[in-house]
C-alpha cells in the first residue's frame, strides 16, 4: 500500500483516545483508492498504532520529487506529518526566509514549503501563504491535528468523527461514506438549502449527516486526546479592506496590476499550463495575460447547445483570432460518453449530487486538457463575485437594500428571490416529515445573514458582493475541482485570490457597479477598463452568459428513470404530481441530482 502508482487527494484516520485503529490496511488504501482521479502520479502513506495519514499525488511541481506525506523533524521529539492539496504560490520567498533560520529542503516541491512552515509556526504560517490548498498537520507527539483551506476555499477538505470515536477527514465524500457505511444519513438542513440553492455545504454541514467542511478560509484543531473529540474552528484569514479607496484610473491600474500579478504567481508550474476559453471578459484577460508569456500557450473551449448556434463559441473563436492562434474545440454533446451517463458517473464518484448542470461540460472539457496531455488549466472563475458581474443578482440586491432591511429579513429576501425550489415552495412539494426535519431554514437564513453583514449594510448593495464571495463563490469553485479533478486536471483560478480580493474590496462601489432600477447596469467596470485595450471591444462590452446546456430534457431524462423516481419520492408529499410527465425545470433539476445521488450512495432520502 505504500506504493500502488495507480491534484492530490487526502484521506486520513486517527484514534482518538484509545489509541488504537484497528483497520485493515486494505480497507484503508481502498477508501484512498477512491480518489485515484486527484492523483494518478503516485500514492503514499503515513501510519502508527494510532493514525494513518494517506495521499495521492497529481505530479506538477517537481514531479521527481515531491512525495507526500512529508514528516518534519522526524528524529526530535515532536514530528509532524504534513499532507498538502493545491498550490502555494510563491513559496519560494517563504523558503528562503525559512533557509535564514536554519531549515533545510530536499526537494523543489511547494508542498514541502508548506510542510516545513506549519512544522515551525503551526497555524500563524496560514498567513504567509497565497494560493489554493487544503492542508492537514499532525503532531504525533501532541496527539493534535489540524486542517485548514484556503481563503475562497478552492481546494475541499471534509471531517467527521466516527461511530468509534476516530476522527476521519478526506478530499471528497465518496471516500468519507465508505467509511461511515450503514451508519450514513442524509442531513435534512442542508438538503432543504440544496433545494434552494444547490449548494452541497451551509456553514460547516453537508448534505451526510455529521460530515463537516473545513470552511474557506478556517482551521480546524482537534485534540485526540479528549474522551469525546470536539473539533474546534476558527478563521485564520479575513479579508483586509485596510487603504485609501480607489477610484477612477487609479483603481484601474490597481486592478491591473493585482489581476496581472495573480496571473504571473498562478503559472507557476513545472508542467505544461493552458488555459479554459469561454469566449467571456474573464478568461480573455487570463488568455491574453499568459499568451504574453508563453508563446506556445494552448486554450480549450467547450461547444454546447446543439452545435450549430453557441454564442460562447462564437466569441471564443474571436478571441483565438486575436491572439494569433486556435482554441481546442470540445463539442460536449458529442462526447463518447452522453451526458446523462456523465452525470450519473461523476455523482457516483464524488459521492454528492452535482450543482450547476455546466459541471458536465466542465468535465468534458476537462478530459480533453487530460488527453492532450496537459494537467494545469487557468479558468476565470470569480471574477463576477470579485468584481461585480451578475446583474440579474446586483438588480436583486438593489431592490432588497432600497428596503433597509434587518439582515434577517435581507437574508430570507435573498433565498426566496434566487432559489431554485424556494423556501415557501418546499412546504407545499415536500413530504410533512421533511417539513418538519427541515424547519424554518434557519442554518441558511444564518450564514447568508452573517455574509451579508461582514460585507457592511444591509441597506448597502456593496455589502452583498461578501455574500456572493463567501458563499456563490466557495461553492462555485468546489464545482469547478470537483468537475477538473474528476479527469485528474488541476484548475486554477487567478480571480479568487486574497490579493486580488483584497485590492477590489477598496474600489469605489460605482468603479465596480451601477445598476439603474428602471434601466441600464453596468458591470465589473473597473476590470473591463483596465483590459480594454487589450481585447476586442465586443468582448470587453459583453455581458455575461450561462454556458448553454440543454439541462431541462437532461433532468427530465433522468426523472423518466424509475428508479430515480423511487429514490426521490419520500423527499415528496406527492411524487406523480410532483415528478408528473413534465416537471417544472427548476423543480427537476435539484431533485434528479438528489434521486441520483440516493441511486448511487445508496442514502435514504428520509429525514
Amino acid at each position: 500500500c505504500i506504493r500502488d502508482s495507480d491534484v492530490c487527494g487526502l484521506f486520513g484516520i486517527l484514534a482518538g483516545h484509545v489509541r488504537d485503529l484497528w483497520i485493515e490496511s486494505e480497507t484503508l488504501c481502498a477508501h484512498r483508492y477512491r480518489m485515484a482521479h486527484r492523483g494518478p502520479d503516485d500514492a503514499s502513506v503515513w501510519s502508527d498504532a494510532a493514525a494513518w495519514i494517506g495521499h495521492r499525488r497529481l505530479a506538477i511541481m517537481d514531479p521527481e520529487g515531491g512525495r507526500e506525506p512529508f514528516v518534519i523533524d522526524p528524529e526530535s521529539d515532536d514530528p509532524c506529518v504534513v499532507v498538502f492539496n493545491g498550490e502555494l504560490l510563491e513559496h519560494l520567498e517563504l523558503r528562503r526566509r525559512l533557509e535564514r533560520e536554519g531549515r533545510r529542503f530536499e526537494t523543489g516541491c511547494d508542498a514541502e514549503t508548506a510542510a516545513v512552515a506549519l512544522a515551525t509556526d503551526g497555524a500563524a504560517a496560514l498567513q504567509s501563504f497565497r494560493g489554493m490548498f487544503a492542508v492537514a498537520w499532525y503532531r504525533p507527539a501532541r496527539r493534535r491535528i489540524w486542517l485548514a483551506r484556503d481563503p475562497f476555499g478552492v481546494v475541499p477538505l471534509l471531517h467527521a468523527v466516527d461511530d468509534q470515536g476516530r476522527f476521519v477527514f478526506a478530499s471528497e465524500m465518496r471516500p468519507m461514506l465508505d467509511h461511515l457505511g450503514e451508519g450514513a444519513a442524509v442531513d435534512p438542513a442542508t438538503v432543504g438549502a440544496y433545494l434552494s440553492t444547490i449548494r452541497l455545504t451551509v456553514g460547516e454541514r453537508t448534505l451526510v449527516d455529521g460530515v463537516r467542511t473545513v470552511r474557506p478560509g478556517h482551521v480546524v484543531e482537534v485534540d485526540l486526546g479528549e474522551k469525546s473529540l470536539r473539533p474546534t474552528t476558527m478563521a485564520w484569514w479575513r479579508i483586509d479592506r485596510t487603504g485609501p479607496v480607489l477610484e477612477g484610473l487609479e483603481a484601474d491600474k490597481a486592478v491591473a496590476a493585482a489581476v496581472e500579478s495573480s496571473l504571473e504567481a498562478h503559472l507557476q508550474s513545472d508542467v505544461e499550463v493552458c488555459s479554459l476559453l469561454s469566449g467571456g471578459l474573464d478568461s480573455a484577460v487570463l488568455t491574453s495575460l499568459a499568451i504574453d508569456r508563453r508563446p506556445d500557450w494552448r486554450t480549450f473551449t467547450a461547444v454546447g447547445g446543439d452545435g450549430t448556434s453557441d454564442p460562447d463559441r462564437d466569441a471564443a473563436r474571436l478571441l483565438a483570432d486575436s491572439f494569433g492562434r486556435p482554441s481546442v474545440e470540445v463539442p460536449v454533446l458529442d462526447r463518447a460518453e452522453s451526458p446523462l451517463d456523465r452525470w450519473r458517473r461523476m455523482v457516483g464518484a464524488l459521492g454528492v449530487p452535482l450543482g450547476t448542470p455546466n459541471e458536465i461540460a466542465i468535465n468534458a472539457l476537462a478530459e480533453a486538457v487530460r488527453d492532450a496531455g496537459i494537467k494545469v488549466a487557468i479558468s476565470g472563475e470569480g471574477a463576477d463575485e470579485i468584481f461585480g458581474g451578475y446583474e440579474p443578482v446586483l438588480r436583486i440586491v438593489q431592490a432588497i437594500a432600497a428596503s433597509s432591511p434587518t439582515e434577517e429579513v435581507a437574508a430570507a429576501s435573498l433565498i426566496q428571490s434566487i432559489a431554485w425550489i424556494p423556501p415557501h415552495r418546499q412546504s407545499e412539494l415536500l413530504h410533512p416529515d421533511w417539513i418538519e426535519a427541515i424547519g424554518p431554514h434557519e442554518a441558511l437564513v444564518r450564514e447568508t445573514a452573517a455574509s451579508i453583514a461582514d460585507g457592511g449594510s444591509p441597506g448597502d448593495p456593496r455589502s452583498y458582493l461578501r455574500w456572493l464571495q463567501r458563499v456563490n463563490l466557495s461553492g462555485l469553485l468546489g464545482r469547478l475541482n470537483h468537475a477538473c479533478m474528476l479527469a485528474s486536471v488541476e484548475a486554477r483560478p487567478p480571480f479568487a485570490d486574497r490579493r486580488v480580493a483584497e485590492v477590489a474590496s477598496r474600489v469605489a462601489t460605482p468603479d465596480l457597479f451601477q445598476v439603474d432600477p428602471e434601466g441600464a447596469a453596468r458591470t465589473k467596470t473597473t476590470l473591463r477598463r483596465a483590459f480594454a485595450d487589450r481585447l476586442p471591444s465586443v468582448i470587453v462590452e459583453r455581458a455575461k452568459a450561462s454556458f448553454p446546456v440543454p439541462f431541462v430534457p437532461w433532468a427530465n431524462s433522468m426523472l423518466a428513470d424509475a428508479a430515480v423516481r423511487e429514490a426521490v419520492a419520500p423527499l415528496l408529499a406527492d411524487p406523480d404530481a410532483v415528478l408528473g410527465p413534465e416537471p417544472d425545470p427548476m423543480i427537476a433539476w435539484p431533485l434528479a441530482n438528489l434521486g441520483a445521488w440516493s441511486l448511487a450512495t445508496g442514502l435514504v432520502l428520509r429525514p
